[in-house]
């Protein structure tokens, strides 16, 4: 009775007596050093960061991020700018290391640099400078 209740616990706990075979597998720690980025378009919806990937062949998907102002920094032209200079509408390239969030909408994880790659502000400019003079 004693070993059957014990085969009983250990299936219910995950213990066996192959637990110490794979010990190590438990403990493994993955090195992340790989960086990934995706681009896509700004929008600020209620007050969550998101980013809209279209044109991916498929079909489009929305994310969510947090930026985190000791960690994460925000360049345009490579030159460092203010998180708060983000503008709805940007296109953004966000390097972040390439784990989502299983919720809803999907979450990008550590996201440390975010390059505005084409902004509101330089549309408007470019759009007044082609503009014939009146």
């Amino acid at each position: 009775m004693k070993t059957f209740l014990f085969a009983a616990l250990s299936l219910v706990s995950g213990f066996g007596k192959d637990q110490e075979e794979n010990e190590s597998l438990h403990n493994l720690e993955i090195e992340k050093s790989s960086e990934y980025m995706i681009e896509g378009r700004y929008q600020n919806i209620n007050n969550l960061f998101t980013l809209a990937v279209t044109a991916t062949g498929t079909e489009d998907y929305l994310y969510t991020f947090d930026v985190d102002p000791k960690n994460t920094h925000a360049y345009r032209k490579k030159e460092e700018v203010r998180l708060s200079d983000i503008k709805d509408g940007d296109t953004l390239r966000i390097t972040y290391d390439g784990t989502v969030s299983l919720e809803y909408p999907p979450k990008l994880n550590n996201v440390t640099k975010i390059e505005i790659v084409d902004d509101v502000q330089t549309d408007e400019n470019q759009k007044k400078e082609a503009a014939p003079a009146k």
